[in-house]
């Protein structure tokens, strides 16, 4: 939550408007793993953040960070790039991955439009609510289910879920 609130008052422009805040990105020298998505690390990475792992692991085992971080020291030294490239490849195809990004950049990313991205950028528009989109389709199911009682209704003469006598 507290990326999305920060994110929020940043790219819509509010952060600079209200707070008189200025900010920019890291550089890409900076690289984290859940930007895969985007491609592999720099030739140059100074800092690796593990924030994105394939597989789950219980927080108190870093195994599966630790190994990625040494995945990222073999790739930046030459040593072996191939192990790198098969993670981010595998990792952009990831169900969590295209969730993430969906949620967090996407279309179904809550909040103010973020302005301050050019024209056309997918995270730009802004306003999804999910739990709004929820109470939609459910409203909609209800209206489904209220026109297919009201039909049989008519066809019947009865009341959906009444007992009609035959005589």
């Amino acid at each position: 939550l507290d990326q999305r609130v920060v994110n929020n008052a940043l790219y819509s422009g509010f952060a600079e408007q209200e707070l008189g805040l200025t900010w920019t990105r890291f550089p890409p020298e900076i690289w984290a793993s859940s930007m895969s998505y985007d491609g592999p690390p720099p030739e140059n990475a100074a800092v690796h953040h593990a924030n994105f792992t394939l597989e789950r692991a219980p927080s108190a085992d870093p195994s599966l960070k630790l190994q990625q971080m040494a995945m990222v020291a073999a790739y930046v030294a030459g040593s072996d790039r191939e192990s790198l490239l098969s993670f981010v490849e595998a990792a952009r195809t990831n169900q969590s991955m295209l969730d993430y990004r969906d949620r967090h950049f996407g279309a179904r990313r809550p909040g103010p439009e973020w302005c301050t991205l050019p024209e056309g950028h997918p995270a730009r528009p802004g306003g999804y609510s999910e739990k709004r989109a929820k109470a939609k389709a459910a409203a909609e199911a209800a209206a489904c289910r209220a026109e297919g009682s009201a039909a049989a209704e008519a066809q019947t003469g009865a009341a959906c879920g009444a007992v009609v006598a035959v005589e």
